[in-house]
């Protein structure tokens, strides 16, 4: 080594020792906590100011994580979660909202005499009410992360007619993640489609979404919605009155609306007791989009799938899922729309008069069912049909019709107006068969079929 070299080694020490240390410091500005602005999770301090100064700061800094701690956050205003910024609770999976008796150390939050004090990082919203246009209580942008928190609305209602509120959250950029929340008792809880939230993350959200439960629209990259619980986790601080806002919902609530998506990645996702479970619509000007959901499904709702309208060259696909209400495929669709290894329940009891089919099919798209299994599981709706096609095209092979003792539809009514029927290597445990009403034609096969009376 030479002098020059000697010389230059504790200079270079020293400027690495000053990097470490300017990285060490920076690190630490950017991780923020809303309680050193202020914030104070007493349930009656308002702290809206609090928490967007601390969102603001660490935007300001380049990005960073703001940190929730345990506490309820009354929030009387709405939030923006800038760019680059995450807002992180306590939570590391989304739990269901849990009492806690008051105390001396937690009092009563005053927001509403009813209101239950919950556990863990919880923002309480109470801005917009009667106003579904509202400003959404969190406006979430380009690469912010929501994590480990729940949102309650103190001053909801469980009645015949709830009170309505703008979204929950909204989105308006691409990378927008949500995980390991819960939102107990959102009018409308997340909007990721009216504006373009492309390469979005859902993964763990929990919620007892009232009116809309996620809205997806002008998804132009592979966007991902993972573990997904639209259930009645009210009932855990609202047991009274729940079943009158049950029966208002099974007229007129929707878990998922997915329009425009250019790939739409769902999977392990679920939704009860409402009207309709899964929407596929399209969006103007954009048109429809194509999804592929696996391992999930729709219980005891009115129409657990309506696809009203899905893209022509890829469509909808579902697979090892389970399908507890009817199936609608509507006059405008086109694309084709897939069933693999999924189990078909049957309408539920709340359609009032029964529906005459579980499955419509219309439209001139292609529907199939592969090695499904189907079962009018409630015998008070008296469904005399399981699947009638009164338009499109159709193919349902390797499945098995299983008899309910209340009530053996008829498998399959072939109307008309079907364009090309396959319906092959079914077992029955009934000895009903197809009703073709279309007539002997080279475009409807039905063969290879077996029956309980088959010899």
């Amino acid at each position: 080594m030479g002098a020059s070299d000697r010389k230059e080694g504790p200079m270079k020490t020293y400027i690495a020792a000053l990097m470490l240390a300017f990285v060490a410091g920076r690190a630490q500005a950017l991780d923020l906590n809303v309680a050193d602005f202020g914030a104070a999770g007493d349930g009656k301090t308002d702290c809206t100011a609090a928490f967007q100064k601390a969102l603001d700061e660490a935007h300001q800094a380049g990005g960073g994580r703001v940190h929730m701690p345990s506490g309820m956050f009354l929030i009387t205003g709405h939030l923006r979660l800038p760019p680059n910024v995450a807002l992180v609770g306590e939570w590391e999976a989304p739990p269901c909202a849990t009492r806690i008796p008051p105390s001396e150390r937690i009092p009563a939050p005053p927001v509403n005499a009813k209101a239950a004090i919950i556990a863990g990082s919880v923002l309480l919203a109470v801005e917009g009410a009667g106003d579904t246009k509202g400003e959404p209580f969190i406006r979430m942008e380009r690469n912010a992360t929501l994590k480990g928190l729940v949102v309650y609305y103190p001053n909801q209602v469980a009645q015949p007619e709830p009170i309505p509120y703008p979204w929950t959250v909204a989105g308006i950029g691409d990378n927008i993640s949500i995980v390991d929340c819960l939102f107990v008792n959102p009018y409308m809880a997340v909007d990721f489609g009216t504006n373009p939230c492309g390469r979005h993350l859902i993964r763990n959200l929990y919620a007892h979404a009232i009116y809309r439960g996620l809205f997806v629209d002008k998804c132009y990259d592979v966007g991902r919605i993972e573990n997904v619980h639209f259930w009645p986790f009210w009932s855990h601080l609202q047991p009274e009155g729940l079943e009158a806002l049950g029966k208002w919902m099974m007229k007129n609530s929707t878990a998922f609306i997915l329009s425009r998506s250019d790939w739409q990645y769902i999977s392990n996702s679920f939704c009860i007791a409402y009207h309709t479970g899964f929407h596929f619509k399209s969006s103007a000007p954009d048109g429809p989009g194509n999804y592929l959901l696996s391992q999930s499904g729709a219980d005891g709702c009115d129409i657990a799938v309506n696809v009203e309208e899905t893209q022509g060259h890829s469509g909808v696909s579902f697979s090892n899922s389970q399908i507890f209400g009817r199936i609608i495929v509507g006059e405008k669709n086109h694309g084709p729309v897939r069933f693999s290894s999924c189990g078909i329940f049957g309408a539920s009891e709340v359609h009032e008069p029964p529906s005459p089919e579980v499955i419509r099919i219309e439209g001139n798209g292609r529907v199939s069912f592969n090695d499904c299994h189907f079962y009018a599981i409630h015998g008070k709706t008296a469904t005399p049909v399981f699947i009638r096609q009164v338009a499109g095209r159709l193919s349902v092979t390797d499945s098995v019709y299983i008899v309910n003792k209340f009530l053996d539809p008829v498998p399959l009514v072939i109307e008309e107006g079907a364009i090309t029927t396959i319906y092959c290597r079914n077992e029955h445990y009934t000895a009903k068969r197809p009703d073709n009403r279309k007539g002997e034609t080279e475009r409807v096969i039905v063969k290879d079929n077996v029956y309980a009376d088959t010899k």
